[in-house]
């Protein structure tokens, strides 16, 4: 297996080809990624979030008011935080009992002139049901609160469970892809026009490696597509054009210092992340324990948003360390001093 492994490094390193040393090895990673969320976008697709897909909602009174008479029927107050919870942890084992999740949950107010209940107080929860059977399912579902807050009889002190429409259409995420090809094609102007034009290649294949990998890890991770989407998207966007400025300062910063005199391009990639790991592992660990801690948090839409970025900082950290030297090392071609008589 060594024998096997060296000779393909000394393959490599003697092609036409500058690549840095282990490149096809660090490319295997973001290729089964590549392929396997390509697979599973194009086969279950992504794991649309309510705001893209729409729900189901219904109102909850709490019997804060007791009109409710019912033995089994416990009277609550949300102002008091162990009965909210106490409520909240009610509904969600029936929805978790059919394989459903809250996506929200919040107090609201409730009038049911039936029984003459005004302005109640009431929990508003919206879940997700994407079966084909979801007006079965909803029904067994209301009939299955009513049981376990004991309103038999009182059936209409939960709502009936309403179609939640979605937020947002994809023209939304349409804009935002505009909006990220439209900063890549200025950074690669700049780039070409302050450095050379294969600092602009290299950007553009940086970026858009970065993007698709974090794309990709979305699917496999089954991460709910909501909002968040466009935060995790325009921040990757933003670490990996970065990545490339640091990166293309840093060679700049050497060749003036005379580092790289009579280097192969290979060489020059490897010594210049050498240089740089101490400090990129530093600022990346700290963003990654930023968002370890918020995506301990309760809230939904902030855990999708911190589990997101804990994915593009693990991508775009990876890519930069060790493919975007290689692909330096591959456009990468020196200008060529004329001949002064």
């Amino acid at each position: 297996m060594n024998s096997e492994k060296k000779s393909l490094d000394k393959m490599i390193m003697n092609s036409k080809f500058s690549i840095t040393k282990n490149f096809l090895y660090y490319l295997i990673a973001p290729l089964l990624i590549l392929i396997v969320g390509i697979v599973l976008a194009c086969t279950i697709g992504f794991n649309l979030g309510i705001d893209f897909s729409g729900g189901y909602t219904f109102k909850l009174y709490v019997n804060n008011d007791g009109i409710v008479e019912n033995q089994e029927a416990v009277r609550y107050d949300l102002n008091n935080p162990s009965d909210y919870n106490e409520v909240y942890s009610k509904i969600e084992t029936v929805l978790n009992d059919n394989g459903l999740d809250i996506i929200s949950y919040k107090t609201t107010s409730i009038t049911v002139n039936e029984y003459i209940i005004s302005a109640g107080q009431a929990v508003e929860v919206v879940y997700q049901n994407k079966g084909d059977n979801a007006v079965e399912l909803n029904n067994k579902i209301h009939s299955q609160l009513v049981s376990e807050f004991g309103y038999d009889g009182y059936e209409n002190a939960i709502t009936t469970i309403d179609e939640y429409l979605p937020t947002y259409s994809f023209d939304w995420v349409i804009g935002l892809l505009s909006a990220i090809v439209f900063g890549l094609l200025v950074a690669i102007v700049y780039l070409a026009s302050r450095y050379n034009l294969s600092a602009a290649v290299v950007t553009l294949l940086q970026v858009a490696l970065d993007i698709f990998v974090s794309l990709a890890l979305i699917a496999i991770c089954r991460l709910t597509i909501n909002l968040s989407l466009g935060i995790v998207l325009l921040t990757t966007f933003m670490i990996s054009i970065f990545n490339v400025f640091f990166y293309y300062n840093k060679v700049k910063e050497n060749f003036k210092a005379g580092k790289y005199e009579k280097m192969k391009n290979s060489a020059i990639a490897d010594l210049t992340i050498k240089e740089m790991t101490v400090k990129k592992l530093i600022v990346y660990v700290l963003l990654l324990l930023i968002s370890v801690v918020f995506s301990a948090l309760a809230v939904e839409g902030v855990r999708e948003v911190a589990l997101g970025l804990m994915i593009s900082f693990i991508v775009t950290f990876y890519n930069s360390q060790f493919i975007l030297p290689s692909l330096w090392a591959t456009a990468f071609k020196p200008k060529k001093k004329k001949n002064t008589k």
